[in-house]
């Protein structure tokens, strides 16, 4: 048995990892978590920005490969996006360099660490110039040079660079748990319209269950030291992804109100940007036999 320390295990796609490894068999699921989880094979309290507690935890769990998922997409100030994006990432690599050991550990990375990307540059590769434009960005910007330094230094480290994930759970900070808490209370009959910024950009969403599998790809296949994007490929207007969204629940546009102060994004928006998929996609795939059944598809 491998064994496999979650953090951010709580969280939709930590959830949706852990069901995958557990379907797939031979693994031994430790979820490191700030509150109580039965998810898991085992759990340890644990939260990330903690260094003695992540360091416990480690210890605890003597893993053979770490997904480190926990993150903050919404820190108000670029020292708390730093004391949760990228400090207990360092921690964990600095146990592993520390303790000697062969541990493999997956970082999460976000396509906001592209920041300024022209339509005609897509789609976007891996190698790409990182010009992150919001402190999310740029604290998983930062994250991500880590694997370099590291590798350097023996570890087995790699990244696994997000684009936008849809499924239940997503946070508020987001479009997609700003739009699907929206549709709930219409649903509920608590509010009549669904308020939302302008919807022309072009993203690249995946589903919940379709980035925990290709997530476990990468840890089990990729290579130490590179980057792999966990995306569909497939750009979408955001007000398409708003109208398949309403349609799946039986309701129509005509509720949107969009308004370009209705947004809760500031600063610059990319206008269109989704991933290349190609060095993703040439892992193997491995099918586990369990998914979270709440992951609808997009399309």
């Amino acid at each position: 048995m491998t064994s496999v320390l979650v953090t951010g295990a709580t969280g939709p796609l930590g959830r949706a990892v852990i069901t995958q490894m557990q379907g797939l068999g031979g693994y031994n699921i430790i979820a490191a978590v700030r509150h109580a989880d039965n998810q898991a094979e085992l759990t340890i309290p644990c939260d990330v920005r903690d260094r003695a507690q992540l360091e416990f935890a480690m210890e605890q769990a003597n893993p053979e490969l770490v997904l480190h998922l926990a993150a903050t997409t919404s820190a108000s100030d670029l020292d708390e996006a730093y004391k949760t994006n990228v400090a207990p990432a360092q921690h964990i690599l600095e146990f592993v360099v520390s303790r000697r050991l062969a541990t493999r550990v997956v970082l999460i990375g976000s396509a906001a660490e592209y920041g300024i990307v022209l339509p005609e540059e897509n789609p976007v590769p891996e190698t790409r110039l990182l010009r992150p434009v919001s402190l999310y960005g740029v604290s998983k910007a930062w994250q991500t040079h880590l694997v370099g330094l590291y590798q350097s230094r023996g570890v087995d480290v790699l990244c696994a660079r997000i684009f936008n994930l849809w499924g239940p759970g997503i946070s508020d900070s987001l479009f997609a748990g700003r739009l699907q808490n929206q549709i709930k209370q219409v649903l509920a009959k608590h509010k009549a319209e669904i308020e939302l910024g302008l919807l022309a950009a072009v993203r690249d969403y995946v589903s919940v269950d379709e980035a925990a599998a290709q997530l476990v790809s990468i840890a089990t296949s990729g290579n130490s030291g590179e980057v792999y994007h966990v995306a569909s490929g497939k750009p979408v207007t955001m007000r398409e992804l708003t109208m398949r969204a309403l349609s799946a629940h039986g309701l129509d546009f005509s509720i949107v109100r969009e308004a370009s102060n209705l947004s809760n994004r500031t600063g610059y928006d990319v206008p269109v940007i989704y991933a290349d998929m190609n060095k993703t996609s040439s892992l193997p795939r491995l099918v586990s036999k369990k998914s979270s059944l709440d992951s609808p598809t997009l399309h």
